[in-house]
């Protein structure tokens, strides 16, 4: 699945649903194509000839297996490296006030979320996700953005997802593996490094292929991702 999004040069640029665990790189793609011009994937998805944000995070020590935990400056200055001349991005704390001022002057928000199954925002704490945020002229005076993740549009209320960044809970180390039979960027969650199997959330069981377990490490998102979005801007 995925929604095509007209910029207001009048470019068509698409935001796909995410291959894996790689909410935050979709994300990041979309924004750097919409506003900048700049066609990175997110993931390879058999094209070898351009190197993806996923493997450059990789290869830079950004990610693991493609999450992307941190909203912090640091990680606004390190994307700013992807093109320097071109990409304009802070980490400014999470405030409606904020998100409106970036929006109404043409740029997009990244926003770290808790996302309930349905792709809204709640305040469970877990389940830490990304959207980017955009305005939307008919809803913008009742706070209302129109919000893209999942490959589709959604329309979030600007107060409860501030509400929902708020809550984002830090996580254990945690061990991901994949099925060994499949070609899919999908990772399992497992016990541990050794696992040979993983049982996914709707109950059934993955043989694992070797070696293919990785460890994401325990994070505190509380710092790292709750109370902070990236903005950008031309």
């Amino acid at each position: 699945m995925s929604i095509t999004v007209t910029t207001p040069e009048g470019r068509n640029v698409e935001f796909k649903d995410q291959r894996g665990s790689t909410c935050g790189l979709y994300a990041l793609s979309f924004v750097l194509e919409y506003l900048y011009g700049m066609k990175i994937p997110a993931t390879a998805d058999g094209d070898k000839t351009t190197e993806s944000l996923r493997s450059r995070f990789k290869k830079d020590g950004k990610t693991v297996i493609g999450e992307l935990y941190d909203a912090t400056p640091a990680m606004a200055d390190y994307i700013k490296t992807l093109e320097a001349a071109k990409i304009n991005c802070q980490s400014v704390p999470c405030d409606v006030t904020a998100i409106i001022e970036t929006l109404n002057g043409g740029g997009l928000c990244m926003v770290p979320f808790c996302v309930d199954a349905s792709g809204n925002p709640d305040n469970s704490g877990i389940h830490a996700h990304w959207c980017v945020v955009q305005k939307n002229v008919a809803h913008a005076s009742m706070k209302l953005a129109d919000t893209f993740h999942w490959g589709a549009k959604f329309l979030f209320d600007l107060d409860v997802l501030q509400t929902s960044n708020n809550a984002i809970q830090d996580v254990p180390e945690s061990w991901w593996g994949k099925d060994k039979n499949s070609t899919a960027l999908e990772y399992y969650s497992c016990d541990s490094e050794q696992s040979t199997t993983a049982v996914d959330s709707l109950g059934a069981t993955h043989q694992l292929k070797p070696g293919s377990v990785k460890k994401i490490p325990a994070t505190a998102l509380s710092q790292k991702l709750a109370g902070q979005i990236l903005v950008f801007t031309k």
